[in-house]
Order: structure tokens, then C-alpha cells, then sequence
């Protein structure tokens, strides 16, 4: 009888080993895309006009590199954006920015996550989280503005950390959230790392107050339209969805009808 029972729980943990083996392999796997940035790449990209360098220290011994670019007004509007996975989160935010902000004179604001261009630490996904919502309070507390006036912008995975922020500033919410391609769920980490890390928009989404803009490409493959489909349904009236019919997933941060769409948000959520 005891060999029985043994038998017939080594067969149950396969069965349900087996199963959330073939769940993880149907989720989306990123590797870590962080890469070392030099300082003299650093100062350049600080000495581009309009922007300068901005660090952040988020725990004992780790600061995140960042580059801001101050409003053309005191009281803003700021966009802070979370970046996808890549090995130019700073420079990719950049380009972001300017091509949303620089004609309307907005603020921006970009940070390199844990492990991204030479910030300190290693990502993961609540880590990245918190650091998001301290820079957010940071920016509040330090340029003295009104919550409204900060809108989040999320972009691929970044939309995690974007819906996160949101979700904990519900007491101080931004004016409003852009979520572009988001996802619903993937996993990241290196080739060899036994433990990857989850990384999810849903379960944020009970907690947002703020209106959200969900932008996705129709020829997406990366993170396909279903994606922003099922976000967008989760937020119910929250959510305004746009879908671009001849768009994929890298050029969707760039293209001139995403760009409008965000400006037009902002604007009627001031």
C-alpha cells in the first residue's frame, strides 16, 4: 500500500510538473537585453539639447542612471516612461520623448531599470516595480507638481512597471496611462537562469484609477494585438484601445499615429 501511494504521487507531481512546464513554454521568454553603458555614451546622451543626467538612489548602494528633460512650464505636463527590454533603454527612451515632447515643450523622464545601461543591481520584476513608484514620488516631491500633471507610458515590457506605478500611486494617480503593446504575461531572465522572473500587466489593473490608452499593432508578433485586446477588456470603461493595422511591435514607440493618439490623451486629461 505504501508503494502504491509513493507511485501515485510521484505520477501526480509529473503530471502536474508536465503541465506547468508546457504553460511556462506557451508564455512569451525574454532574455535579459541589459547592457553596459560607459559614462563618456552617458554624458552624451545627457548633453543632447534640452536633456541632463538624473540618478536616482533606490537602495543602500544602487542608483539608477536617468535622463531628464525639464517643461517648457513649471507645472508641466511630465512624461515618465518605462522603457521595453533593450540594450539601449536610456537612448530608446530618449528618442520617445523627444519625438512626443520636444514640439509641445512637456517634460520627460527616463530611467535605466536594475542591470540596464550601468544602473546598479539586478532586475526583477517587483524590484523594478518599487524603484518605478519611488522615482515616481521623487518626481512629485522634487519639481513640486500635482499628480495629474505626470502621465505614464509604458512600452512592451515596461508596460508591467507602468501598470505597477500606477496601481500603487492610486492615493497621488497620474493623469493618465499609455500602455503600447502591453502584455499579459511573459517571463525574463538569461539563457541559464533556473528562475525566471514573471512579469504581468492583469493583475494590476483592479487597482488604477486613472484613465488608460491602450495602443497595439496589428502585425505585432512579439506580443500579439490579443495582448492589448484582453488588457483593454480587463479595464472595461477605463480603457480607450487603439489598434494600428499596419504596424508591428519595435516601430510602434515611433510611429506618427501612436505618437498623435498619446498627445491627444495627455491633452484631455490634464
Amino acid at each position: 500500500m505504501k508503494m502504491a501511494a509513493v507511485i501515485g504521487l510521484a505520477l501526480l507531481v509529473a503530471v502536474f510538473g508536465t503541465l506547468a512546464f508546457l504553460r511556462l513554454r506557451q508564455q512569451p521568454r525574454f532574455p535579459n537585453m541589459g547592457q553596459a553603458l560607459s559614462a563618456a555614451d552617458y554624458a552624451a546622451l545627457a548633453a543632447k539639447p534640452g536633456w541632463q543626467a538624473q540618478q536616482i538612489k533606490v537602495a543602500p548602494g544602487i542608483e539608477l542612471r536617468g535622463l531628464v528633460r525639464e517643461p517648457a512650464a513649471p507645472a508641466g505636463p511630465w512624461v515618465m516612461f518605462f522603457s521595453g527590454n533593450s540594450p539601449n533603454v536610456l537612448r530608446d527612451g530618449q528618442q520617445f520623448l523627444d519625438a512626443l515632447c520636444a514640439e509641445r515643450g512637456w517634460g520627460g523622464i527616463v530611467l535605466a531599470y536594475r542591470g540596464y545601461d550601468s544602473s546598479g543591481g539586478t532586475p526583477d520584476s517587483k524590484t523594478l516595480i518599487d524603484d518605478g513608484f519611488k522615482a515616481y514620488r521623487a518626481l512629485l516631491a522634487d519639481r513640486k507638481v500635482p499628480s495629474r500633471a505626470v502621465h505614464l507610458v509604458g512600452f512592451s515590457m515596461g508596460t508591467s512597471m507602468a501598470a505597477g506605478v500606477a496601481a500603487q500611486a492610486s492615493a497621488q494617480p497620474p493623469g493618465s496611462l499609455t500602455l503600447l503593446a502591453p502584455m499579459t504575461l511573459l517571463y525574463h531572465g538569461d539563457r541559464l537562469q533556473l528562475r525566471l522572473h514573471r512579469y504581468e500587466t492583469l493583475k494590476w489593473l483592479p487597482q488604477i484609477a486613472n484613465p488608460v490608452l491602450v495602443i497595439h499593432g496589428v502585425k505585432d508578433t512579439t506580443l500579439p494585438v490579443g495582448n492589448g485586446r484582453i488588457v483593454a477588456e480587463a479595464l472595461g470603461s477605463r480603457a480607450t484601445l487603439l489598434e494600428l493595422p499596419d504596424v508591428g511591435h519595435l516601430e510602434l514607440p515611433q510611429t506618427p499615429a501612436a505618437l498623435d493618439a498619446i498627445r491627444g490623451f495627455i491633452v484631455a486629461h490634464p
